[in-house]
């Protein structure tokens, strides 16, 4: 992702009228919202002391509000120039099909293209322990991502639009289900909710508002059911930390959270440092029966995370962060019925609730994903000038 990015940031900086653009992103910074966003890094920064790698948790802290800045200037511009939001949204749904026939394929039954296009030859076993589905996993996870905003713009370019942004996003569940990436079905089911929710309090009618919570408990039922047949035969080894049933979160997970929440309450107010939690001593010991360390790369969730690396404060300042996000979105479409702002809330539920169990928070690509997804459907709401 990196090089079209900064492609993309060059023409941004050389862009003739950004100047209007930046007045309309600083705008937003006056916001509730951007000077949580504001409090939220300034209380990250004492991690900065402890840390025993600062070029590295520097450099993550500074990619936050880079991305922010640059993706929402795009945003800025996208709201004044509506032909171009269109252009963009056409070009998401194109490549976001393509891509999409591509792992379909890949998992099913040309497993070679997968191999093939990875360098490795035409082949459907190209080294021990290759497994499609686990290489897929990431683009599985941006279904939550991905998902609102495919069926939003199709249904905002109109024509033929609708029909191919619905089949993507059709293409894109399936890729979960064939991944089997329980974040992202967990995230998808959250989703759901919330949006039955809204409905409820849109339609407000008795029989309906009886039906909704009825059908939801009974699919949230079926849900648990189906996973304590799949995963009830997975017992832990003994000496690991199991608070859950293991059949609705894995062990693995459990232990790994156990372990970061450990190490956290080394430095319980500011942390230890940004994205360093697997460099720690003792994030090398072996998670037992597996060949993973007992923190991996990341702890798998992305509030345990902050709290390791950025301490209580931290942790509060994005948890408040996300919840007024989800709030101020559900309340706007409340009020205007419009969307876009339901796409956008979409994406948020879909982002922090998937990532309490799957990458780790300072992915840069998982977070440009992320934002530039919301961009899109603020974008196509308003201008950003407008709170």
């Amino acid at each position: 992702m990196a090089l079209p990015l900064v492609l993309a940031v060059l023409l941004v900086v050389l862009f003739p009228e950004r100047r209007r653009y930046w007045r309309a992103l600083l705008g937003q910074v006056r916001t509730p919202i951007g000077i949580m966003v504001l409090v939220t890094l300034a209380l990250w920064l004492p991690s900065m002391v402890v840390t025993p790698l600062p070029l590295r948790s520097m450099e993550a802290w500074v990619r936050v509000p880079v991305f922010i800045g640059f993706i929402f200037f795009l945003a800025a511009m996208f709201s004044e120039r509506q032909e171009a939001l269109a252009l963009a949204l056409k070009a998401l749904i194109v490549t976001g099909a393509i891509a999409t026939v591509f792992a379909l394929c890949s998992l099913t039954f040309v497993p070679e293209v997968l191999s093939f296009v990875r360098r490795s030859g035409w082949t459907d076993t190209p080294y021990p322990g290759y497994r499609p589905y686990d290489m897929l996993k990431p683009y599985a996870a941006l279904t939550v991502l991905m998902a609102p905003v495919l069926v939003w713009g199709g249904w905002r370019l109109g024509g033929r639009w609708p029909a191919l942004s619905v089949a993507t996003a059709v293409g894109l569940l399936a890729v979960v289900w064939l991944t089997y990436n329980r974040s992202a079905m967990a995230a998808l089911l959250m989703m759901l909710v919330v949006g039955a929710v809204l409905f409820m309090a849109i339609r407000r009618n008795v029989r309906v508002n009886v039906a909704i919570p009825l059908v939801l408990v009974a699919l949230i039922t079926a849900i648990l059911m189906w996973q304590q047949d799949r995963r009830a035969h997975l017992t832990p080894p003994e000496g690991v930390v199991t608070v859950l049933p293991t059949w609705v979160i894995d062990w693995q997970r459990q232990t790994i959270w156990a372990r970061t929440i450990d190490m956290a309450m080394n430095s319980p107010w500011v942390g230890n440092g940004i994205n360093v939690i697997n460099l720690l001593p003792g994030a090398e010991d072996p998670l037992p029966t597996s060949r993973l360390n007992i923190i991996p790369s990341h702890p798998h969730n992305w509030l345990v995370e902050v709290f390791a690396e950025t301490g209580a404060f931290g942790a509060f300042a994005l948890l408040t962060l996300a919840i007024m996000l989800c709030l101020k979105f559900a309340g706007d479409y409340l009020r205007n019925r419009d969307p876009a702002i339901l796409a956008a809330l979409m994406v948020n539920i879909g982002y922090w609730g998937s990532g309490l169990l799957n990458f780790s928070f300072w992915s840069s690509w998982w977070q440009i994903g992320y934002l530039l997804m919301t961009a899109f459907c603020l974008a196509g709401r308003a201008r950003l000038d407008q709170d």
